[in-house]
C-alpha cells in the first residue's frame, strides 16, 4: 500500500506541475528529497508521460477534431510552427548531459531564476508586436529548450516570452500546450530506445500513476487557463521563488 501511495503522489506531483509554469521536474527532485520517495525508474516516467499526454488530448480535443478550416488555430501552419518549435529542444537534449543538474541544490537556484524570468518577462508583456510565424515559433523553441534544466519551467518560459512578444494571450496559451505533446512523445521514445533498464512495475501501481497523473493534469489545465483569463502570470514568478527560499 505504501508503494501504491508513492506511485500516486509521484503522478500527482506530475500532474500538477506539468502545465504550471513551476517546473514538474525540479518539484519531483524537491518531493523525492523531502520525501523519502524514490526514484522510481524509466517505467514510471513512461507511464507518468502518457498520463499528462492523455489529459493534454482529451482537453483540447475540440482543436484537434475540429474542421480545420482557416479559422481554426490547430491546421497545418500549427503543425509546421510546433514542428520549428521542438528543434532546439532536441538539439539541446541530444547534445547536452542534463542529468547532473538533477539535484537539491540546483533546483534551489534555478526555481529562484525561473521565478526572477517569469515576472520580468510579465513585466515586459507586449513589449513587441510579432506575429505567430516561423521566426517567433523558433525563438519560443529557444525559450522551451532553457527548460530542460530542472526548476526552469517549460509552460513559464514559453507562455511568458509569447505574452512579451506580443502575442494573443489565449492563443500563446493554447499553442505553449500543443507544444508539450511532441516534447512528451519525444521523451518517451527517448526512455524506450536509451534506459539502461525498465523496473518491473505491478498493474496496481502502474493504474494508480496513470490515472494520478492523467487526473491532476486535467485539472491543472482547466485551472491554469481559467486563472490566467483573470489574473496576471508573475504571481507563479512570486511562487517559485518562495519555494526556492523555503525549501
Amino acid at each position: 500500500m505504501n508503494e501504491l501511495i508513492n506511485f500516486i503522489i509521484l503522478g500527482m506531483i506530475q500532474g500538477l506541475t506539468e502545465f504550471f509554469p513551476v517546473s514538474s521536474s525540479g518539484h519531483l527532485v524537491l518531493f523525492q528529497d523531502i520525501l523519502k520517495i524514490n526514484n522510481e525508474g524509466a517505467s514510471a516516467e513512461i507511464i507518468a508521460h502518457f498520463g499528462t499526454l492523455f489529459s493534454i488530448l482529451l482537453f483540447y480535443k475540440a482543436s484537434f477534431l475540429s474542421s480545420k478550416n482557416k479559422n481554426d488555430f490547430f491546421h497545418t501552419n500549427t503543425l509546421k510552427f510546433l514542428t520549428i518549435s521542438t528543434i532546439p529542444a532536441v538539439i539541446c537534449g541530444l547534445i547536452f548531459d542534463f542529468e547532473q543538474f538533477f539535484n537539491y541544490q540546483f533546483v534551489q537556484y534555478s526555481l529562484l531564476a525561473n521565478g526572477f524570468l517569469i515576472i520580468i518577462m510579465s513585466l515586459l508583456k507586449n513589449s513587441f508586436s510579432l506575429k505567430l510565424n516561423l521566426k517567433s515559433a523558433l525563438l519560443l523553441g529557444l525559450f522551451q529548450s532553457i527548460a530542460i534544466l530542472p526548476g526552469i519551467s517549460r509552460s513559464g518560459m514559453v507562455i511568458s516570452s509569447a505574452l512579451m512578444m506580443g502575442l494573443d494571450k489565449e492563443k500563446s496559451i493554447q499553442y505553449c500546450f500543443f507544444m508539450v505533446i511532441p516534447i512528451i512523445v519525444l521523451s518517451i521514445f527517448y526512455e524506450l530506445l536509451f534506459s539502461n533498464g525498465f523496473e518491473a512495475i505491478s498493474v496496481a501501481n502502474a493504474l494508480g500513476l496513470f490515472m494520478s497523473s492523467f487526473l491532476f493534469g486535467y485539472l491543472s489545465l482547466f485551472f491554469l487557463v481559467q486563472f490566467l483569463k483573470k489574473f496576471n502570470f508573475w504571481w507563479f514568478g512570486i511562487y517559485c521563488i518562495l519555494v526556492s527560499l523555503i525549501s
